[in-house]
């Protein structure tokens, strides 16, 4: 005797009306001219950023774009040699302008002798004041003094000259800026810097204030090598040379390019170090 086995699967729930077709593959609504146009773009840029050389570091410290020396294999390959630096410091205009402390204080002194001046004088001596300290006045002081005495004849006319010439070089040997201070050098540096890049009487623009702002730091600088655990100073570095590029961003407004590139080739520095982020080493 047979029994009829269950069905398993119940009558009540019907099958799909329609069969389903899965495919892992996106449908491409590009056409294979777009597609191919677009992987030839992709492999220019690839190769366009392959052949530009990108700087080893950036020093907006001292506004330099250092590159690393191409190797041999690179040379005769297709990618180009590195860029050559521009606005050197050592031939910028403000390098020109600035005193160096150290070249003065240990430079010859002048054959007072021979009748030579100092150099350099301390700041507030024009040329006017020059000769009317080292000519006239030793000369008033010296005759009103014999013209007082009795003594006479030719011994008294060459003490006279003797008396002038000592006076006068002694004039010459206080005022010489290499028996002044470090921060009278600084002080004599920015009247410089001001006449150079304002005329004399311009102190507030952009440029005179970049001008001024880029020979502090080169001065704060050499203090921080001298003294790297110094980080008040480092800190106090950082934020002239964020000072610095503000004066110079304003600058490059509201002027025109060439005057822009002009005061970075005064100023020795390059556009690559100033511009953007500003990273420093320290």
């Amino acid at each position: 005797m047979s029994f009829p086995l269950p069905s398993l699967i119940p009558s009540s729930i019907a099958g799909p009306s329609r069969i389903r077709l899965f495919s892992t593959t996106p449908v491409s609504n590009v056409s294979k001219r777009k597609l191919i146009a677009k992987r030839r773009k992709a492999a220019n840029l690839e190769l366009q950023a392959s052949r530009i050389i990108k700087p080893e570091s950036v020093d907006p410290v001292l506004g330099r774009v250092n590159y690393r020396a191409p190797s041999s294999r690179a040379l005769s390959s297709t990618q180009s040699p590195p860029p050559q630096p521009e606005n050197e410091w050592s031939n910028s205009k403000l390098k020109g302008v600035l005193l160096n402390y150290d070249e003065i204080a240990y430079s010859p002194p002048p054959n007072y002798a021979q009748g030579e001046r100092p150099k350099y004088l301390v700041p507030g001596i024009s040329p006017s004041d020059e000769d009317l300290l080292f000519g006239a006045l030793p000369h008033i002081s010296t005759e009103l003094s014999y013209s007082t005495s009795n003594s006479g004849g030719a011994n008294a006319t060459g003490s006279v000259e003797v008396e002038q010439n000592r006076q006068s070089e002694m004039l010459m040997r206080i005022l010489d800026l290499r028996n002044s201070s470090k921060s009278s050098v600084n002080f004599l540096n920015r009247q410089r810097v001001i006449d150079a890049f304002g005329g004399g009487k311009d102190t507030g623009s952009s440029k005179v204030q970049a001008a001024l702002l880029t020979s502090k730091i080169h001065n704060l600088l050499s203090h921080t090598l001298q003294n790297p655990k110094d980080t008040s100073n480092k800190r106090s570095l950082r934020l002239l040379v964020q000072e610095r590029a503000r004066h110079l961003k304003y600058f490059k407004r509201t002027n025109s390019k060439e005057a822009y590139d002009g005061l970075l080739g005064d100023l020795g520095l390059e556009k690559g170090a100033v511009e953007g982020e500003l990273r420093f080493a320290f």
